[in-house]
């Protein structure tokens, strides 16, 4: 782009007797505006997000209403029939949230590239957790870079951009009318007009011509505050309050597309067709056989059973390659996504299921002959190890994802994610320990950590699971020549009803029948759509989410209907 002599923004000027950094063009003037911008309605939307004073909603706090139960000396459990829910905190678009947006906002076939924004912070799998998450000058410079790129890309489409505008940008209004029509869809409600006014100045005070003006209109909304994060303030702006229609239909969307809702959303939650129940529960069921919601789901998935990304082996045998990782995880989104939407399968058979989706090099990998090209659905044939075993042996969530010991990190897994389980090491135990097992053989050291107090309290609930998997290797191949017995543990799943098992395929139906497991999903599924660890007060809810599964075949399309339905779903309720 050419140099400008002068350009005047926000009262001063810039001239070509500045210095050279103040002179390169004007995406550098208008990126400083629009840090500026960020700054300014980060501060004004802090304090009008997060009023109230309250506790930390932790059993015992000070903002904990409930009395003290005689026989426990603990809080006694919440009153269902009246909806509460915990606080939550400003919350901002993860990665995966903007990405989807931008598709929407751009109307584009596939999501944009947003690679340049760092990673979301991640807590037991998930980079929803909202308290965890900030904005860095990284995560600054990756959203106005990426905004510069999708309204380049915009304004030289001309079918699109008629499309996005809603009209031609040379018409006299058009600047104006695409900064409400644009912004309501990016800010999730109306711009006011000091905000649209302020916007269509600054657009024509910067811009070099019509075309740049919505350039810069777009870099400005999508580096503001009210398009990064969620905002919440509630229809009484009390300490718990019942959301105002356009915040429910943004939570609605959030929570079952994870992204921005789409301007007929809006308009029917203007219209009223959010306000009751019956209206609320149809629009869900409606987008949850949407195929957004798959998308955005594919994701849980991923971040639930921790098979993101997966971790080549160091020293590879010559049939590896780094396609074989893509095929492994393409499996399991595959026999999930299988089990989570087609319509009448009980989502936990993907758990004990006889079957899977590989590729010829995939079979290979695992001892299958798979005909043709591409993807494949395979049976295993009777005596196969990985008949009936489902999701146990997928080498996406059995394989290693760090160096840890694969038997108590398999263990500590499953118990974790099927049964919601956090088993850690207390403070200077480890170091403690180090010493103790120095010098000592990997079986001598299994034998005693689960048999040393101290040790075998936690090891008892993850060892014996985690032998049960000692023939998978690394990388998850199957070697039958190793024998379990060798380990000198007995193969068992602790506080299930058969607590001992002879086979994977034993192991996957005991865990399909625990009674823990629905909940455990349920709980899973609150973290990842609301943003946060569930306090004492979201029990209910949860717990409610995980009986309407249950009644209802569990399928998983009624979990998340559910999630929606609940009480709680209206209410938002400020953080400290």
């Amino acid at each position: 782009m050419g140099q400008v002599n002068s350009t005047r923004t926000a009262g001063h000027s810039m001239s070509k007797t500045a210095p050279p950094d103040a002179d390169r063009s004007v995406p550098f003037l208008r990126r400083s505006i629009a840090a500026g911008m960020f700054a300014m309605g980060l501060v004004g939307l802090t304090a009008a997000a997060c009023t109230g004073q309250l506790g930390d909603g932790s059993p015992g706090s000070s903002n904990d209403d409930r009395p003290i139960d005689p026989a426990t000396g603990k809080p006694a459990a919440y009153d269902c029939r009246e909806a509460r829910t915990s606080p939550g905190v400003l919350r901002r678009l993860s990665k995966v949230e903007v990405q989807l947006t931008l598709q929407d906002l751009f109307q584009l076939d596939e999501p944009p590239a947003v690679e340049s924004i760092p990673e979301d912070t991640g807590q037991g799998g998930f980079r929803t957790i909202a308290a965890l998450q900030n904005v860095s000058d990284q995560h600054l410079r990756a959203y106005l870079a990426i905004a510069e790129t999708l309204g380049q890309e915009l304004m030289a489409d001309e079918a699109r951009r008629t499309s996005v505008l809603g009209c031609e940008p040379e018409a006299d209004d058009c600047l104006e009318r695409f900064v409400q029509r644009f912004g309501k869809l990016a800010y999730r409600r109306p711009l006011s007009a000091e905000e649209a006014s302020d916007l269509v100045a600054r657009a024509s005070e910067v811009a070099r011509d019509r075309e740049d003006a919505f350039r810069f209109v777009i870099e400005a909304l999508l580096t503001s505050p009210s398009f990064l994060f969620r905002i919440e303030v509630g229809a009484a702006g009390s300490e718990t309050s019942t959301l105002t229609p356009l915040e429910l239909a943004s939570r609605l969307s959030f929570t079952l597309w994870g992204r921005s809702p789409s301007a007929a959303l809006l308009e029917r939650a203007e219209s009223g067709e959010l306000d009751s129940d019956e209206g609320l529960r149809a629009v869900a069921e409606e987008m949850v056989g949407d195929e957004r919601t798959q998308v955005f789901f594919n994701a849980f998935f991923k971040q639930w059973l921790t098979f993101e990304q997966l971790r080549a082996p160091v020293n590879p045998d010559a049939s590896f390659t780094p396609a074989l990782l893509e095929d492994m995880i393409a499996e399991s989104e595959l026999v999930l996504g299988e089990h989570a939407f087609t319509p009448d399968v009980d989502f936990f058979d993907a758990l004990t299921a006889n079957h899977t989706y590989v590729t010829p090099a995939l079979g290979k990998f695992y001892g299958l002959e798979v005909p043709g090209d591409g993807v494949s659905r395979v049976e295993f044939p009777a005596g196969h190890h990985r008949a009936n075993t489902g999701l146990l042996t997928h080498a996406s969530l059995i394989s290693a994802k760090n160096d840890g010991d694969l038997i108590a990190v398999r263990g500590q897994w499953l118990r974790a994610a099927f049964l919601c389980e956090k088993i850690s090491i207390p403070a200077g135990l480890l170091e403690q320990l180090e010493s103790e097992l120095s010098g000592l053989t990997y079986l001598e050291v299994l034998q005693k950590r689960n048999t040393q107090e101290g040790c075998a309290g936690c090891h008892a609930l993850i060892d014996p699971i985690g032998v049960g998997f000692a023939q998978y290797d690394k990388l998850g191949k199957y070697d039958g020549s190793i024998g379990i017995d060798e380990f000198g543990l007995e193969p068992r799943l602790e506080g299930a009803a058969n607590e001992s098992f002879d086979s994977l395929a034993a192991l996957a139906a005991e865990l399909r029948r625990s009674p823990d497991l629905a909940a455990c999903v349920a709980e899973k599924l609150f973290i990842y759509t609301q943003g946060r660890e569930p306090a004492a007060e979201d029990r209910c809810a949860i717990d409610a989410s995980a009986g309407s599964f249950t009644q209802d075949g569990n399928r998983f399309r009624s979990f998340l209907t559910a999630i929606v339905r609940s009480p709680e779903f209206r209410l938002r309720r400020a953080p400290e």
